[in-house]
């Protein structure tokens, strides 16, 4: 729907599709096809009648996958006539390899509520591997998502597989694409899970997540990204003061040692360029008693 319409208060006419109409590989189901969103000071793809580019991931199994696919909106302009004619197409591309991870492991310490009710750690939900937020900038589409990864001294932890694809529409409106850059991000023994990411129009970006492991407490942590050199350093935004103790993952409270978690992540831009990031981590206060999470907002100037 053309969202100009929605701002000025009109009901705008919808344009409606069915993934479930285009076949997916390997008798597969579509899944979690995000949409890509544009930074401030970004261009519109204005070819084919205006584009709006999706991506998803192809691990239909939950096993391992090589692929992710491309989509495309075009002849968006046609949104704002009473009679829109938009047409819907998808590509898949090969990527690097990638696959749900496990639960994740955090620090032992102080977790008052689990013993209050006897019961062991939990672990974080490491989440699957669906594709995670899309922008479009600088030309490109910038995704991430999580994935299994092999580190030096553990046989399976959790990472970060990120993607730098650079999109075409052809003028009958059919979609490819091609990855310009692509990664891992991953810590020796430990955990990084939920990422987000945000390009500024400048194609200066950030993928921000959550830090856990044997070593760490859930901290909010971040990496730079850019398309020729990928990925940067971890830094820590705000380090974990204990061990997540929430009521979601004990048995007491219908749960199975993994607790929720990774909710709050998410990434943006703002007018001048700067990359805000949010992430759940535990602070040292305040908690409830059946919770002790909390969310970082932090703001990165490029």
């Amino acid at each position: 729907m053309d969202k100009y319409a929605l701002s000025v208060g009109t009901a705008p006419p919808v344009a409606s599709f069915h993934t479930g109409a285009i076949a997916a590989p390997d008798g597969g189901t579509w899944y979690s096809v995000q949409p890509a969103t544009i930074p401030p000071g970004g261009t519109f793809e204005l070819a084919a009648g205006g584009t709006e580019y999706f991506l998803s991931a192809l691990d239909f199994n939950g096993t391992l996958d090589n692929r992710i696919a491309i989509w495309a909106v075009t002849n968006s302009a046609s949104l704002r006539t009473l009679s829109p004619n938009v047409s819907l197409s998808v590509a898949v591309i090969d990527s690097q390899v990638y696959g749900q991870g496990p639960a994740a492991e955090q620090n032992d310490g102080p977790h008052p509520l689990g013993a209050l009710l006897k019961e062991k750690l939990e672990f974080l939900d490491g989440n699957d591997d669906r594709m995670q937020q899309v922008m479009f900038a600088n030309g490109k589409l910038w995704s991430a998502l999580d994935t299994l990864v092999k580190t030096q001294n553990r046989p399976a932890a959790n990472g970060i597989a990120y993607f730098v694809v650079s999109p075409q529409v052809g003028t009958a409106g059919a979609v490819s694409g091609s990855i310009v850059k692509q990664g891992y991000v991953a810590v020796n023994t430990q955990h990084v899970i939920f990422p987000s990411v945000a390009v500024n129009a400048a194609g200066q970006g950030a993928i921000v997540f959550t830090l856990t492991g044997n070593d760490w407490y859930p901290s909010a942590a971040y990496v730079t990204l850019d398309a020729v050199n990928g990925a940067g350093p971890i830094h820590i935004a705000a380090a974990g003061t204990g061990p997540e103790d929430g009521f979601t993952g004990y048995g007491y409270y219908g749960g199975n040692r993994v607790s929720r978690w990774g909710d709050y992540s998410a990434a943006a831009v703002d007018e001048a360029g700067n990359i805000w990031m949010a992430a759940e981590f535990i602070p040292g206060s305040p908690r409830t008693v059946l919770a002790n999470w909390g969310t970082l907002i932090g703001r990165l100037v490029p």
